[in-house]
């Protein structure tokens, strides 16, 4: 059996280990037996991204958010495979705390795991969020800025030294300087998103989780490369339980009409659009994201 130490308190940030030897990272926060929330990180990140879901929130509304590092990222070994196999890292934590259903919250490149996991573990998802969802897929024929379309066919042509090199130079700005790299890469924030990023809170939030996402090198980060130019692993109409999706109307990194195409082939699906909002605009309301994930809302 997979085995699991544990934290003391409410909070816990340890790793499981599989029958196989890899080792996963998770991290959990809010009252131990309160309604249990799957939160998937976004691109770059790691599990103590769900930092930036205030633990006052989650404890109103009575959630234990638990979150997984994705392959490569954190405390999770590598392992090169598709969303459904990745997916299977969170089945296994869930397993050891003895979580048999719960929700799953994923953002951004987080998402389309939340999404795969719904439809991969209909048994076990009772509802899925997708906050910021990061469409997967080869949209270089609609992409219209240069450098864009020059780094999405960077991806396609797969783990290549040049790829690996990239992310490298990207891990090293982002450990440089957490804060000024991660905003210099991602120029997706509005006005409100900016402000909200200036928070020290917030800030100290992206810090932890980068630094922890970035420590064991890029292969997390090269993985999700080449993942965003695979179309997702799963037919959405297949999934059973209520999704909801929270979208920015202004999103650049993932325009609202490619989500609105996603949503709108899942049979119990709702989009809730932020107007004027851009690509972490969702996280800017936790207390929505937790409403939907309880399904106290929509």
């Amino acid at each position: 059996m997979p085995s699991v130490t544990h934290g003391s308190g409410g909070a816990a940030d340890d790793v499981l280990t599989a029958d196989d030897g890899r080792r996963i990272g998770w991290h959990a926060r809010g009252p131990r037996d309160g309604t249990p929330v799957l939160y998937l990180h976004g691109w770059p990140g790691s599990r103590l991204e769900q930092g930036l879901i205030p633990s006052e929130t989650a404890h109103r509304f009575g959630v234990r958010l638990v979150s997984v590092d994705r392959p490569g990222w954190g405390n999770t070994d590598p392992v090169r495979a598709s969303r459904p196999r990745k997916a299977r890292d969170v089945l296994l934590v869930c397993d050891a705390l003895g979580i048999r259903r719960f929700a799953v919250m994923g953002f951004s490149a987080g998402a389309s795991h939340a999404l795969t996991l719904a439809a991969t573990a209909p048994d076990r998802v009772d509802r899925a969020v997708l906050a910021s969802m990061l469409v997967p897929g080869d949209h270089a024929a609609g992409v219209a800025d240069p450098e864009t379309a020059e780094v999405l066919a960077l991806f396609r042509a797969g783990r290549t030294p040049a790829l690996e090199a990239f992310r490298t130079e990207r891990r090293r700005s982002i450990l440089d300087d957490p804060i000024a790299g991660f905003a210099a890469a991602v120029p997706a924030f509005g006005e409100r998103e900016r402000a909200w990023y200036r928070l020290p809170w917030v800030r100290e939030e992206f810090e932890a989780s980068l630094r922890e996402a970035y420590r064991p090198g890029v292969e997390g980060d090269v993985e999700d490369c080449l993942m965003r130019v695979q179309p997702l692993d799963v037919e959405p109409s297949t999934i059973a339980c209520p999704v909801r999706a929270v979208h920015g109307s202004a999103d650049t990194v993932t325009p609202l009409a490619e989500v609105t195409r996603v949503v709108a082939r899942i049979p119990d699906a709702e989009l809730v659009v932020l107007n004027d909002m851009e690509h972490f605009g969702p996280l800017l309301f936790p207390d929505l994201l937790l409403s939907l994930a309880c399904g106290t809302s929509g």
